[in-house]
């Protein structure tokens, strides 16, 4: 974990939310061109590690448009709007996924 955080009070961070295969209606919440192929949480870690933002994983859970797939979300300290958070995500994990 990169720093500590009120995890009470944190945004919650799916991977599918930036999944290029998703449509906004099933869940992808930046814009297609921010989107990436197949999302893994340990990528999205990276890119939240990157900002330097404080982050934990909650194990086990499902999104719940894709209930059987228990990949687990993440809970990243809330500093910033929700928007700017997931675009600055994004942009980051396009730079990861990419290495």
């Amino acid at each position: 974990m990169a720093k500590e955080f009120d995890a009470d009070k944190a945004w919650v961070l799916w991977p599918e939310y930036f999944d290029v295969d998703r449509t906004r209606r099933q869940g992808r919440r930046v814009k297609k061109g921010l989107a990436v192929k197949e999302p893994q949480l340990v990528n999205v870690i990276k890119a939240v590690e990157k900002l330097g933002l404080g982050w934990k994983v909650e194990d086990g859970k499902s999104y719940p448009g894709a209930w059987w797939n228990k990949q687990g979300m993440l809970l990243v300290e809330n500093n910033m709007a929700k928007t700017k958070l997931l675009t600055k995500v994004a942009q980051e994990l396009q730079r990861v996924q990419r290495s």
